[in-house]
């Protein structure tokens, strides 16, 4: 016996919905309260009552309609993760900054503060866009995403030089560091496309492998920098491990990845001669090891509250993309240092507490992955100019300079926030 077309009973859902905001839950709560009354129903008329006096008895016990649905608003209130926005938008705030004083500094050939705020403007509308739009409709379009970025990674090898260590997708006067992007890219289309894989059957175990596989390949062929492999290839495993992939597999996955990216290493000179300069940058001071001997002359110049403004052009070259976090601890100090170390854990926390508490597993598995690339990139990045790791192009999320990366991460962040606003909801929506 359905109640679906029943005019009380849909009456009494209309009214619990009318006192919920939040609009992407009236399906998947309609259709919840719909099975509840319908068990309460069927019950009923064993025990001998009639239809109608069964519908009314069981309406009778869900409760007053605008008391439940005031309940359930309360349960699905639509509102952002606050710690994120906060912290998301001091970074925004603090490279645009940094911008604003090199700038005054003459420290790079054009303006770095106005092309910055153009980008910020852009990725606020982006975050705010998202925030509003159902992350789970991206789900049924996951295979044309992975697709499209595939196709687009085929396009740009083909199509496009290498510029600084990577190819760039130009289209007028825009031009898009296709390969940097692509992680995030890949974990939205990965997400819906291992959401619910049964990888005990063998033929879906391999057909999931292979679309981690392949993207990783035209990632490390189509630029000189490694990171974006590397920044893929994390996400990869998390993706792997939250989706249900045994650990020792996982294990073996990574083993293999890491042979991918290690392979281009051994047959450039160039990537050897950076990473032999990483271990001992004093055998060649004047050529591959002058980077890392006066980048580690600036970290150890720094002192607990900086030395201000006093940092000559030209000592270092891309200060506002790959060496900020040296600018500002060389500029302001450790102690600005390890705030900004710490507001990047509390960051990275609160995402991760978003991971634990969304009910949806599309929605586990998206963030999983932007926790993946965000740790990657702050790990990299800060022990890069640290002088722990080895010198490469990567950017320190929101706060670097540079267009692509600051609207990608824009975009993960907009996701990130739309999840937690929909952290109830498990059903993708018609």
């Amino acid at each position: 016996m359905m109640l679906k077309d029943n005019e009380k009973v849909q009456s009494y859902l209309n009214s619990v919905c009318s006192e919920i905001r939040l609009r992407e839950a009236h399906e998947e709560i309609r259709l919840e309260l719909l099975c509840h009354i319908q068990e309460v129903v069927e019950e009923y008329i064993s025990q001998g009552l009639s239809k109608d006096d069964a519908v009314n008895k069981a309406i009778a016990v869900m409760g007053d309609s605008s008391i439940v649905g005031q309940q359930l608003d309360e349960v699905h209130k639509p509102k952002p993760e606050w710690s994120v926005l906060i912290l998301s938008s001091l970074f925004v705030s603090l490279g645009l900054m940094v911008m604003y004083f090199m700038d005054r500094q003459g420290l790079s050939g054009f303006s770095l503060f106005e092309r910055t705020l153009s980008y910020t403007i852009l990725g606020t509308v982006i975050v705010v866009g998202i925030y509003f739009f159902d992350y789970r409709k991206l789900e049924n379009y996951s295979k044309h995403i992975y697709i499209g970025a595939t196709l687009l990674l085929l396009f740009t090898f083909f199509t496009n030089p290498l510029i600084n260590g990577n190819r760039w997708f130009i289209i007028g006067g825009i031009s898009l560091d296709v390969v940097s992007i692509m992680p995030v890219i890949f974990v939205i289309a990965l997400a819906g496309l291992l959401n619910n894989r049964n990888w005990r059957d063998y033929k879906k175990f391999i057909h999931g492998i292979l679309l981690c596989a392949i993207p990783l390949v035209l990632i490390v062929f189509n630029g000189s920098s490694l990171v974006s492999a590397a920044i893929y290839s994390l996400a990869c495993i998390v993706l792997l491990i939250v989706s249900g992939v045994g650990y020792r597999v996982t294990i073996f996955l990574f083993s293999a990845m890491i042979a991918i990216i290690a392979l281009p290493i051994i047959n450039n000179p160039y990537m050897f001669q950076r990473l032999f300069a990483f271990i001992n940058p004093h055998a060649d001071p004047h050529g591959s090891g002058y980077l890392n001997i006066q980048l580690s002359n600036l970290i150890d110049s720094a002192g607990f509250y900086g030395q201000g403004f006093t940092l000559e052009p030209r000592i270092i070259p891309e200060l506002h993309t790959d060496f900020i976090f040296a600018y500002m601890t060389f500029t302001f100090g450790w102690i600005v240092a390890i705030v900004i170390v710490a507001m990047i854990v509390a960051f990275l926390v609160r995402i991760a507490r978003i991971a634990t508490i969304v009910k949806y597993s599309y929605a586990k598995l998206l963030v999983s992955g932007f926790i993946a690339i965000f740790s990657m990139q702050f790990l990299w990045y800060i022990s890069m100019n640290l002088g722990l790791a080895p010198i490469t192009d990567v950017s320190l999320p929101l706060i670097s300079y540079g267009g692509s990366q600051l609207i990608i991460n824009a975009l993960a962040v907009g996701a990130i926030l739309s999840i937690y606003r929909r952290r109830n909801l498990s059903k993708v929506p018609n």
